[in-house]
């Protein structure tokens, strides 16, 4: 007898998980939240649960509904009244109790409590005869899912602490029966969802974060990384399924609470080759687009973990991954997030210098330019990685690379927007504004990291050919920018007039001064100014760098036949200038430090451009 697969329960969604059950939940989706009777389960839906690349089985009849309600696993339906309370909740579309108070939780947790020592006594005392101990392994199981109520009132986990909960918790992690296992990580994924920390007092956040804290310190990171190695998502039953689900929920949600964590968990567990090998299997589920999901979000804000990246050959296996969407696209829109959180991945590795070594190295920059060529949907992402490939000073070396490997033939066909008629039918998801920023960001980068003096001839020559065509575009883009920007300006400077009279002339402080000028500078890069700035940076730079003069006098045709002046160019990169090194986003993303020698350079650089236009 396989006693591990008797108990076989999904959780009770009390919680508002990520992953929801819909408002207008289906028959098959509600079986799920019944007991089943050991039987593999369908797998969950795409966007709540797990699911399957070939999608739900068919539905069982109501009438099968209705048998299993009645005769469930254990001669009833195996609930406690409090959760088949719960359970009606949930079938008619309710939502649970909005809280609890303190002396209905410490009633929860003494039935909790109760239920694990039970389990405990009769597993050591009938250790040869599980048919002993298998009514309190249900009960255990029952007594876990009604713990989950206790997420309606995160203010007391302070008091679930107090109590040890979090031990009792931990050591659920490690029961023998790993169905109880996954049940408790279902637990602690309820109790610790980044919505209920949303909807919450500032009460709740300490709550919140007084038991991930607890957990943490009690090592639940590391086990719930072991139990990962437990449980066999591919062979085993629904349940198992979800429980990868839940435990990468669990980790997205520590680091929602504390962002320190999502260091702790890559530095303290091997979370990160289980997410690369995760994302290499090549049969599509919800739990490897969660996992590649989860491996952005661990990138995003640490260089510790961009470099661990880098040390466990993440690099490498991240370019095998994307290489799959080179010459065919993504079956649905789930598989569109799973590429896209990939190529999130990689841009966001590729802001440390130690990355983009491996990047040049693992042939990265070749593999983008044939996703460029190609034409697929992974070019819009591919010039994006090339984007953060190429930004910084130093990125010299890939640069180069670019301009010897014939990136600069496949690049400009997507300046001057070739194809894009057919290609913007075929992808309705198809942005020619970002499109736009990531390509003059890649020519701004070009202009400012290429070391070599041949090879900057070679791209400013680029402007000169079939009668400077590309000066025309380039000028075509500053209007469109620079209009774009103005019809921002003037929705500000609305704003400021409704600002001054909302507040009457009473006086504002200076903080609040700063953040009404971060608000409109902010509402500025939105509206075009960073790629406006880009633009008009690479028209001075192809003016001043060009000897012959020819660009500078297309400029000044191309401008006047537009009713436009250079005195715009100016403006903008004027402005440009000033803001590198205060912290503005413009100067972060073209990868500079904060008040860093390089920073000043390019500042200097603008300004010399302005003085010669």
């Amino acid at each position: 007898m396989n006693i591990d697969s008797i108990f076989k329960v999904p959780p009770v969604p009390v919680g508002k998980h990520k992953r929801k059950l819909p408002d207008d939940p289906s028959e098959a989706q509600l079986k799920k939240l019944r007991p089943s009777n050991g039987e593999d389960d369908e797998d969950y839906r795409s966007g709540w649960g797990p699911s399957s690349s070939n999608g739900s089985g068919p539905a069982d009849s109501q009438e099968d509904l209705v048998d299993e309600e009645e005769d469930g696993r254990f001669h009833g339906s195996g609930l406690s009244e409090e959760q088949q309370r719960i359970y009606d909740i949930v079938d008619a579309g309710e939502e649970a109790p909005a809280s609890i108070d303190l002396p209905t939780l410490k009633k929860m947790v003494l039935k909790f409590e109760r239920a694990i020592n039970k389990n405990q006594e009769l597993r050591v005392k009938f250790s040869d005869d599980p048919m002993k101990f298998i009514d309190s392994e249900a009960d255990l199981d029952d007594e876990i899912k009604s713990m989950t109520t206790a997420s309606a009132s995160p203010e007391l986990y302070n008091t679930l602490v107090e109590l040890g909960v979090h031990d009792s918790i931990l050591s659920l992690l490690t029961h023998e029966n790993t169905d109880i296992a996954i049940a408790a990580v279902g637990l602690i994924d309820e109790l610790t969802d980044e919505e209920v920390l949303g909807d919450t007092s500032e009460d709740g956040e300490e709550g919140m974060k007084a038991l991930v804290k607890a957990l943490v310190d009690g090592g639940v990171l590391e086990m719930l990384v072991q139990n990962l190695t437990r449980i066999n998502e591919f062979e085993g039953q629904g349940d198992d399924k979800q429980g990868v689900f839940s435990t990468l929920s669990v980790i997205e949600n520590f680091q929602s609470v504390d962002p320190t964590h999502a260091e702790t968990v890559v530095s303290k567990t091997n979370i990160l080759p289980w997410l690369l090998q995760r994302v290499r299997v090549k049969q599509f589920d919800s739990n490897r687009q969660y996992a590649s999901e989860l491996l952005a979000i661990l990138l995003q804000n640490s260089r510790a973990n961009r470099l661990k990246l880098g040390e466990v050959d993440g690099v490498d296996a991240l370019l095998q991954v994307t290489a799959s969407y080179k010459r065919k696209d993504p079956k649905d829109a789930d598989e569109i997030e799973l590429m896209e959180n990939l190529f999130d991945a990689l841009c966001s590795a590729l802001a440390e210098p130690e990355v983009k070594k491996l990047f040049l190295e693992g042939e990265g920059l070749e593999l983008m330019l044939i996703m460029v060529k190609e034409k697929k949907m992974s070019r819009m992402r591919a010039l994006k990685v090339i984007d953060h490939a190429l930004m910084g000073a130093e990125s010299a070396a890939l640069c180069a690379y670019f301009v010897e490997n014939m990136g600069l033939r496949t690049l400009f066909p997507v300046f001057m927007r070739k194809g894009i008629r057919q290609f913007r039918k075929e992808y309705k998801t198809y942005s020619e504004a970002e499109e736009d920023e990531h390509v003059i960001s890649i020519l701004s980068s070009l202009l400012r990291n290429l070391t070599n003096q041949l090879h900057r001839a070679r791209l400013v020559s680029k402007f000169l050919e079939n009668d400077c065509e590309k000066v025309n575009r380039l000028i075509d883009m500053h209007q469109h920018y620079f209009t774009r920007v103005a019809a921002v300006d003037a929705e500000i400077e609305k704003r400021k007039k409704e600002r001054e009279e909302e507040r009457n002339g009473e006086e504002v402080d200076e903080e609040e001064e700063a953040l009404d000028r971060e608000e409109d500078y902010l509402s500025r890069l939105d509206g075009g100014l960073f790629t406006l700035q880009l633009v008009d940076f690479v028209v001075g730079y192809c003016c001043v760098e060009d000897e012959s003069g020819t660009v500078k006098n297309r400029v000044l045709e191309a401008l006047s036949q537009r009713n436009r002046s250079v005195d715009e160019v100016k403006e903008t990169l004027t402005e440009y200038a000033n803001n590198i090194g205060g912290g503005d986003q413009e100067a972060d993303k073209q990868g500079q430090s904060e008040g860093g020698e390089d920073t000043v350079s390019v500042r200097e650089i603008i300004l010399a451009i302005v003085d010669r236009l």
